[in-house]
């Protein structure tokens, strides 16, 4: 067998899996940072599937040399149209999702496949010197880039060998107090992406939020809140911390980093001057539950509960887990593979619904228990994808962002029930928030926006989040209509923990010496 051959076999098992080692090789540790370590036995079985298709496509390859002429011409040119397939697939993926991350493709693929099978049989009779002169290019170009898994092996084990810190998981817990040092409870409930604007100014037509516009008559709120960013992995930290950044980096062990325009440099994200430490140097026993932002591997030293629901990479849709082994996992990349062609993968709305089940069930339960005194719950609605039919009031994968809205206000309903349902329910502060407002420019070109998500939006970005405090017992409201800085969330926080705000007349008071 000629070098080349396995050189080009080699070549096309990296472009076929192209798609699963991709997320271990973002500069900024991206992908990773928002997955979370271990991923050892993940990187593992995908290291299985990278060996086990370079032997298929080299036997392959090495067995087309023994066919008929006219096999082995419908075969290159088979295989040319095969991996020219793979190339615009990856090259469109690529794209799409830098451009328009919420785009859906799975016309595209089809049509793309079948034009790879059919076009390349056609052009083998008709053209077959190109044809010869096309497949040939293609298996050079396949085994020059088997050169690179000189470096993608070598990186893969590195961070397969890589073993987190203790407290990088995905729930950890520390000892809660037998008794808190503050009798008040603050429960902070952020909702993704929900817009001030389309709640309590322009609800869409038919929308009623019954929940939200009855919390909001009775609370502190903010009308003209600036936003901090537009992302949110840039914000929920900045509220945290209480310094706002733009740009960050993780290292691949999960260290956060950002960067400080004022000193011009990259500063390490230091969670002892965070609000979680403030919390638990003031005796505050503190519980949280989110998604998309690994909270659990950052603050799991000052937390006595966490959970986060982390992003997934493909091969974990397909069954592959860091608690299967190697071997286990490397069955995944087929079922991937066959999901592919055949259009069944996974869709978004079936894994943000099973993630906000999940957020859901822990949220409860840090609600139920009375040793936590601060509680952080960042739950994943109303953010798109749909997973909410209004009519029916079900859950189910599709529907809108207005569905969501809904959702949204159904789910504070139930969080509310269950606060006052506790024993601590009239010593308790709420807190609802979102990150940032409903960011239309993300997904207006997507193929499911809706002629209603068109018209309650305008077309137009209103970039107001939402920012409701509720004080036990409060029974009237107060809106401050000054464009006030989204920081002040922080701020105010601060001051409940130290206990110099806890009740309407303290904050307002507070308010006003920020000059509002």
């Amino acid at each position: 067998m000629k070098m080349r051959v396995l050189l080009e076999g080699i070549g096309a098992a990296l472009l076929l899996l192209f798609s699963d080692y991709l997320p271990f090789f973002n500069p900024t540790n991206h992908d990773l940072f928002h997955h979370g370590l271990p991923v050892t036995n993940l990187i593992g079985g995908l290291l299985f599937d990278l060996l086990g298709v370079s032997i298929l496509m080299t036997g392959m390859l090495v067995a087309a040399g023994y066919l008929p002429p006219i096999l082995q011409r419908l075969f290159n040119a088979m295989f040319a149209g095969l991996i020219l397939w793979r190339i615009v697939n990856v090259a469109i993926l690529v794209l799409f999702r830098l451009l328009f991350p919420v785009a859906r493709l799975e016309h595209l693929w089809e049509n793309l496949l079948l034009a790879s099978i059919l076009l390349p049989n056609a052009l083998a009779f008709a053209l077959p010197r190109c044809t010869h002169l096309a497949a040939r290019a293609t298996r050079l170009t396949l085994a020059a880039s088997a050169l690179s898994a000189c470096w993608i092996v070598p990186q893969l084990l590195y961070l397969a060998l890589i073993r987190p810190p203790v407290q990088n998981a995905v729930a950890a817990h520390l000892p809660a107090p037998a008794q808190s040092n503050s009798s008040q409870r603050i429960i902070w409930i952020l909702f993704d992406e929900l817009s001030y604007k389309q709640v309590f100014e322009a609800p869409p037509a038919g929308l009623t939020l019954p929940n939200l516009h009855q919390l909001r008559q009775n609370s502190f709120s903010f009308s003209n809140l600036r936003p901090v960013g537009f992302r949110t992995d840039r914000i929920i930290p900045s509220l945290i911390l209480g310094r706002r950044f733009d740009k960050f980096r993780s290292s691949v062990n999960g260290e956060l980093s950002y960067w400080d325009e004022s000193q011009n440099r990259w500063t390490e994200y230091d969670i002892n001057e965070t609000l979680f430490a403030l919390a638990h140097s003031n005796g505050w026993a503190a519980g949280v539950d989110g998604w998309f932002n690994p909270y659990c591997p950052i603050f799991a030293p000052l937390l006595n509960a966490c959970y986060w629901s982390p992003d997934v990479f493909p091969l974990e849709e397909f069954g592959a887990s860091e608690d299967n082994s190697a071997l286990v996992n490397a069955a995944a990349a087929p079922k991937q593979l066959w999901a592919t062609v055949t259009n069944r993968n996974a869709t978004d709305e079936e894994m943000h619904l099973m993630r906000f089940r999940n957020i859901m069930a822990h949220s409860g339960a840090l609600i139920e228990n009375s040793r936590l005194r601060f509680i952080f719950l960042h739950l994943p609605v109303p953010h798109p994808p749909g997973i909410y039919d209004r009519q029916r009031r079900v859950l189910r994968p599709g529907g809108s962002y207005i569905d969501n809205l809904a959702l949204a206000d159904e789910t504070l309903g139930t969080l509310l029930r269950e606060i006052d349902a506790t024993p601590s329910a009239s010593q308790t502060t709420v807190i609802v928030t979102s990150d940032h407002s409903w960011r239309i420019s993300l997904y207006r070109d997507a193929e499911d926006w809706s002629a209603e998500e068109e018209s309650a939006s305008g077309g137009v970005f209103d970039d107001r989040p939402v920012l409701l405090i509720h004080f036990p017992g409060q029974q009237s409201g107060h809106d401050v209509p000054a464009a006030i800085s989204e920081m002040i969330e922080h701020d105010v926080i601060v001051e409940m923990l130290r206990g110099k705000i806890d009740n309407q007349q303290d904050l307002a008071a507070f308010v006003a010496q920020q000059g509002h």
